[in-house]
């Protein structure tokens, strides 16, 4: 096995270690019970993971080491992204979309620049993940899939932090992106 695989497997472990570390951390945020407004965005990520693990799993490649270098680096930022979200939110970061009493809108951190920054490094994880393993068919394929896990996952979660936060979140929305900064 190369090492650019054995990296970037190493980075999709280290990336389930997140969410085991959130399971420890408070029940509340750790919880997978999601409500209506969640629009089944909870179920459906680890549905998309899997399908994604699949792709990875099924799809043949051979990248050449320059993209598969490029893979395990992107996996690192991912990883670096969502911690550094994660690690901004606190105490407001949770498993499933919900608000908390005296929840503001968080304007610090990767938050100044784009308003998902836990998804977005989870995409860039993932997208490394099949790049690092050599296999640029899967990585589209699971781009496409986890993007547009993401892309319903975001729209249920804005819909609750607008109605939760009003005018002040609408701001926050015409102000920052949702994933890139300065492009979407």
């Amino acid at each position: 096995m190369r090492l650019t695989s054995v990296l970037a497997n190493a980075g999709l472990v280290l990336w389930a270690g997140y969410e085991l570390l959130l399971r420890h951390r408070d029940r509340t945020a750790a919880s997978w019970r999601a409500g209506a407004a969640d629009r089944g965005s909870t179920a459906l990520l680890p549905a998309a993971f899997a399908g994604a693990l699949l792709l990875g799993a099924l799809l043949p490649g051979a990248l050449p080491a320059a993209a598969r270098w490029a893979g395990v680096g992107a996996v690192a930022a991912g990883l670096l992204l969502r911690a550094w979200g994660m690690r901004t939110l606190g105490a407001y970061y949770t498993r499933t979309l919900r608000t908390a009493p005296g929840q503001r809108v968080v304007r610090t951190g990767p938050y100044r620049l784009i308003r998902h920054p836990g998804y977005a490094g989870s995409l860039l994880v993932w997208t490394g993940w099949a790049l690092g393993l050599g296999k640029g068919l899967a990585a589209v394929a699971v781009a496409v899939l986890l993007g547009a896990a993401y892309g319903w996952r975001i729209a249920a979660e804005e819909r609750i932090l607008l109605a939760v936060f009003g005018e002040e979140y609408a701001e926050y929305r015409r102000r920052t992106k949702r994933l890139l900064p300065y492009v979407y």
